[in-house]
C-alpha cells in the first residue's frame, strides 16, 4: 500500500471546500446565528465584570471620607452586580455549548449520510483504488474531525478574532500608552504563527495519511485472518502492523513537537508582555498618573486578550485536523457517481416480468489504456435463451458480465438489454431486472431473511421462502436455529461455501428478474448440491434470459448456445455438440477437464 494523491504533504491547505459546506449548514443557519448571538452576549457580560471591579476599587474602597456603612452598602451593590454577571456568563456558556453541540451533530449526521450514500454510488474503479479501511476512516474519524470544525471551530475562531479586536478597542479607550505597548507585541505572535503554520499542515496531513493506511491494513487483515492462521503468518502480520503503528505514532510525535514549541513561544511572548505591563502600569499608579481600579480593569482586559490568542493557537490544532479531514471528505464528494444520475425522468422498465434479450454490438473495453480486455465483441441472447460463456482465465468473461448490469461502461460499442442501450436505462431499474450471482458471494451480518432480500422490507417472507424452495435451500435454512430468522455471522462464517452459494441464488431470484447473470455460480458447490441446483434452475430459468460463465463445462452442455472467449474475442460459438464435433478450443478444454477428473 502506498500513499495516494490526497496524502501529499507539501501542498498548502486549499480552503476552496469551505463554501461547499454551506449546503449542509444552511438548514440550521438560524441555530448557528443564535449561537453567535450567545457569544456576543457572553462577551458583553465578560466586559462588564472588570468594569464593576474597577468602580468598586476606585469607588467605595477608596472613598475614605464617606461613612463606612454607605461604603459597605455600595460595595454590596457592586458585589451583587459581579455575582449577576458571573451567573449570566455561566448560563450563556451552558446554552452556547448545548446549541453548538446539537448544531454540529445535525450537520455531521447529514454529511455522514450523504458521504455514505455517495460511496455507494461511486464506480468500481474508485473502490479498487481505495481500500475499504481507508474509506472507513473517511466516514468515521475524518467526519468526526469535521464535527470540531462545524460545532466550535469556525464560529468560535471567528468570535475570538472579534473578541481580540473588541478588547483592543477597549484598551485604547482605557489607556492609550499601555494599549500601544500591548499591541506592539502582537507581531511577535503573528511571526511565530506563520513559521509554525506550514510544519503543522504537513504534520497533520502525515498523521491522517498514516492512520488511513493503518486502518486499511487492519480491515484487510481482519478479513483475511483465516488465511493468516492457515499459513502460520501471525507473527509476520503482527510485525507489519507494529511497523505501521510505530509510523503513525512517530507522525503524531512530530505533530506534538510542533505544537509544544508553538504554545511555549506564544506563552513566553504573552508573559513577557505581562511583565512589561505590570512595570509600566504599576509605575503609573505609584506616580498617581493612573487609578488603581483603572489599572486593574486594564490588567483584566489584557487577560481577556491573551485568552483568545491562546485559544486561537489551540483551535489551530483542531482546525488543521479538521481541514485535512475535510479535504479528504470533499475529495470523495468530487468523485463522479456511476452511473451518473438520469435527468430525463423516464426510466425504461417492463410493466411485468418478461424475458429480455441481451445483445453486445462491437463492444470494446479496457481497464488501462492500450491493454484491451474485450475486442469488438458481438453476440446476441434472444429472450428466454441461456448463453454459456467459457474460456481460459483472463479471457474477459467476468468483465463481459459486469457490462450487462452496467457496473462498468463500455469504451466503445453498445450493450443492449430489452433492445435498449443499458445507458438509457435507469440504473436502479436495470439492476432490479438483471440479477447477478457471483462466485465471490458477500453475506452481511443479520438474519437469513434479510440476507436474501438484502434488507428490502417490501419483499415479504413468503417470497423469500419461495425463492429458497426454488433453489433447494429451504431444507438447510429450516434446520438452522430460528429458520429464516437465524443469525448469519459476518461474511457467513457459520455456513458452508455451498450453503452461501445457494443463498446467493435465492437472493437473485427473490426479485423475480428478467435476466440472470451467473458468474462461476456453481464453482463452490459440491456435486450433489449442484445436481439439485441444476434441477431447480431449470425451472427458474424458464421464461428468463441467462448468461452463464462456468468453469465446469459439464454445467453448460445443455445451454442454447456456447461462446468460447480467448483474449477478449469470440473464437468459437455453437451448441455443445457442434463445438465438440468441430474439435477446436472448446473440445480441447473438454478433454482437459476429462483428464483432470480421471
Amino acid at each position: 500500500m502506498t500513499d495516494d494523491d490526497d496524502d501529499l504533504l507539501d501542498r498548502p491547505v486549499d480552503l476552496g471546500f469551505l463554501p461547499r459546506l454551506w449546503p449542509f449548514v444552511r438548514p440550521y443557519r438560524r441555530a448557528f446565528g443564535c449561537g453567535l448571538l450567545l457569544l456576543l452576549l457572553s462577551f458583553a457580560v465578560e466586559l462588564a465584570a472588570p468594569w464593576l471591579l474597577r468602580h468598586a476599587i476606585d469607588g467605595p474602597m477608596r472613598a475614605v471620607g464617606e461613612p463606612a456603612a454607605a461604603r459597605v452598602r455600595a460595595l454590596w451593590w457592586y458585589a451583587g452586580g459581579f455575582f449577576a454577571v458571573t451567573v449570566a456568563g455561566a448560563l450563556l456558556g451552558y446554552l452556547y455549548g448545548q446549541i453548538t453541540a446539537w448544531n454540529g451533530q445535525r450537520v455531521i449526521r447529514d454529511v455522514r449520510s450523504r458521504l455514505f450514500d455517495h460511496l455507494l454510488h461511486t464506480g468500481a474503479s474508485f473502490h479498487e483504488r481505495n481500500p475499504a479501511g481507508k474509506l472507513t476512516t473517511r466516514v468515521t474519524s475524518d467526519v468526526e474531525n469535521l464535527n470540531e470544525l462545524i460545532a466550535t471551530g469556525v464560529l468560535q475562531s471567528a468570535f475570538d478574532l472579534l473578541k481580540i479586536v473588541g478588547v483592543i478597542v477597549a484598551l485604547l479607550f482605557l489607556d492609550l500608552r499601555l494599549a500601544l505597548f500591548t499591541i506592539a507585541t502582537t507581531p511577535v505572535v503573528i511571526v511565530i504563527s506563520l513559521l509554525f503554520r506550514r510544519n503543522a499542515q504537513r504534520a497533520y496531513r502525515a498523521v491522517r495519511g498514516k492512520l488511513a493506511l493503518q486502518n486499511a491494513y487492519t480491515a484487510e487483515l481482519i478479513g483475511g485472518v483465516r488465511a493468516t492462521r492457515a499459513f502460520g503468518r501471525e507473527r509476520t502480520v503482527a510485525t507489519r502492523y507494529a511497523e505501521l503503528n510505530d509510523t503513525t505514532a512517530l507522525a503524531w510525535r512530530d505533530t506534538v513537537f510542533h505544537f509544544s514549541v508553538f504554545f511555549a513561544l506564544v506563552d513566553f511572548a504573552l508573559r513577557a508582555t505581562s511583565i512589561g505591563l505590570l512595570w509600566f502600569g504599576g509605575s503609573a499608579v505609584l506616580r498617581g498618573d493612573a487609578e488603581p481600579g483603572a489599572f486593574v480593569q486594564f490588567w483584566l482586559y489584557f487577560g481577556m486578550l491573551t485568552s483568545p490568542i491562546k485559544e486561537l493557537g489551540e483551535k489551530y490544532n483542531v482546525l488543521q485536523a479538521a481541514f485535512a479531514s475535510t479535504e479528504r471528505i470533499f475529495a470523495i464528494f468530487a468523485e463522479p457517481r456511476f452511473p451518473p444520475p438520469r435527468t430525463d425522468g423516464t426510466p425504461h422498465a417492463p410493466a411485468q416480468r418478461q424475458a429480455l434479450g441481451v445483445e453486445f454490438q462491437d463492444v470494446r473495453f479496457a481497464y488501462r489504456t492500450g491493454e484491451p480486455v474485450l475486442r469488438s465483441l458481438s453476440f446476441r441472447a434472444d429472450p428466454g435463451q441461456t448463453i454459456a460463456i467459457v474460456g481460459p482465465t483472463g479471457a474477459g468473461k467476468t468483465t463481459l458480465l459486469s457490462l450487462v448490469s452496467r457496473l462498468r461502461d463500455v469504451d466503445g460499442g453498445h450493450v443492449l438489454v430489452g433492445g435498449r442501450d443499458v445507458r438509457e436505462w435507469d440504473a436502479a431499474t436495470l439492476r432490479r431486472r438483471v440479477a447477478v450471482v457471483a462466485q465471490d458471494l458477500f453475506l452481511f451480518t443479520g438474519s437469513v431473511l434479510d440476507n436474501v432480500r438484502l434488507f428490502d422490507r417490501s419483499i415479504d417472507r413468503d417470497r423469500v421462502r419461495q425463492s429458497l424452495v426454488t433453489v433447494g435451500a429451504i431444507e438447510f435454512v429450516e434446520a438452522l436455529p430460528g429458520g429464516l430468522d437465524a443469525e448469519v455471522q459476518e461474511r457467513g462464517a457459520t455456513l458452508s461455501q455451498g450453503q452461501r452459494q445457494l443463498l446467493a441464488f435465492a437472493r437473485a431470484l427473490v426479485t423475480d428478474p428478467d435476466v440472470l447473470v451467473l458468474d462461476e455460480a456453481t464453482a463452490s458447490i459440491d456435486s450433489a448440491s449442484e445436481a439439485r441446483l441444476q434441477q431447480a434452475l431449470a425451472a427458474a430459468l424458464r421464461g428468463r434470459t441467462a448468461l452463464v460463465v462456468a468453469h465446469r463445462l459439464s454445467t453448460v452442455r445443455h445451454s442454447d448456445r456456447i461462446l468460447v472467449l480467448q483474449q477478449g474475442r469470440i473464437v468459437e460459438a455453437g451448441t455443445h455438440a457442434e463445438l465438440v464435433q468441430r474439435g477446436g478450443l472448446y473440445a480441447g478444454m473438454l478433454r482437459s477437464c476429462a483428464e483432470v477428473s480421471a
